[in-house]
């Protein structure tokens, strides 16, 4: 995502703040539609636990496989963006859903649903480092760049490993609010996790917003902005799902039972 690609032109129209936020805009309300669709196919198939890992599964490998497609290949992105989003929206509306689910079968009340709490931390995370970078507090330079790049690779090992293991039937403890212990220090330790995991993925946002400001700087064409909006969908999807798990572990945590 680091790699500077621009298409300086002269008689085409170029891309736009306006337009990278537009575009950010549908690509957000395809992924709500997705999420709407999915819970609807859970309900009438009823998931188990082992088929939403298979869902899960079979959700991050085809959206690995579009976004490489995409990164390759920005300019594919007006295509495949919108089947990314809906994609990548099913799966947060049924884990949500699932989420929800499991917090009531255990009596644990989250105030407004998780989606909702997820939701408004999700747009403060965003209003935030908006403002930070708007205000030059936190700049991308090429350091800051290194270390967040190097945190979410680790992250994404961490999340590799697990799903792995997971096939196995060896849960990883603290990854996940499903493997983390529900009282005791461990239920502590996984909410420390929850809140770095939650920080990474914020910070990436300030390096997206650098992206969107050289790419707009540099002239590059019209239909790049769809490629913005996808790097910048999929950052606010991990701050969603992270945030999930942190309205979860609080609910836990404070033991809010009905």
């Amino acid at each position: 995502r680091n790699k500077e690609i621009f298409w300086p032109i002269s008689d085409a129209e170029t891309a736009s703040i306006n337009g990278v936020v537009n575009k950010t805009g549908i690509l957000a309300v395809l992924t709500v539609i997705g999420g709407v669709a999915g819970v609807w196919i859970a309900e009438k198939v009823a998931l188990s636990q082992s088929m939403l890992f298979g869902w899960w599964l079979g959700t991050l490998i085809t959206t690995l496989i579009l976004y490489f497609t995409i990164h390759r290949n920005p300019m594919r992105a007006v295509a495949i963006a919108p089947i990314y989003a809906v994609i990548q929206g099913s799966f947060l509306g049924v884990i949500t859903m699932f989420i929800d689910r499991w917090l009531a079968s255990s009596g644990y009340v989250v105030a407004g649903g998780v989606a909702l709490q997820a939701f408004v931390i999700t747009m403060a995370i965003l209003i935030s480092m908006l403002t930070l970078y708007y205000l030059r507090i936190l700049q991308a330079t090429p350091m800051f760049q290194r270390v967040v790049f190097t945190l979410v690779l680790g992250c994404i090992i961490t999340y590799v490993l697990s799903a792995l293991l997971g096939l196995f039937g060896i849960p990883v403890p603290f990854i996940s609010v499903f493997t983390t212990p529900t009282e005791g220090s461990g239920m502590w330790i996984g909410l420390g996790i929850n809140v770095f995991v939650l920080l990474v993925a914020s910070l990436l946002l300030i390096i997206d917003f650098k992206m969107v400001e050289d790419h707009v700087k540099a002239g590059s064409p019209k239909r790049i902005e769809w490629y913005l909006g996808v790097c910048l969908l999929v950052t606010l999807i991990w701050i969603y799902y992270e945030a999930v798990q942190l309205s979860a572990r609080i609910a836990i945590l404070t033991g809010g039972r009905e």
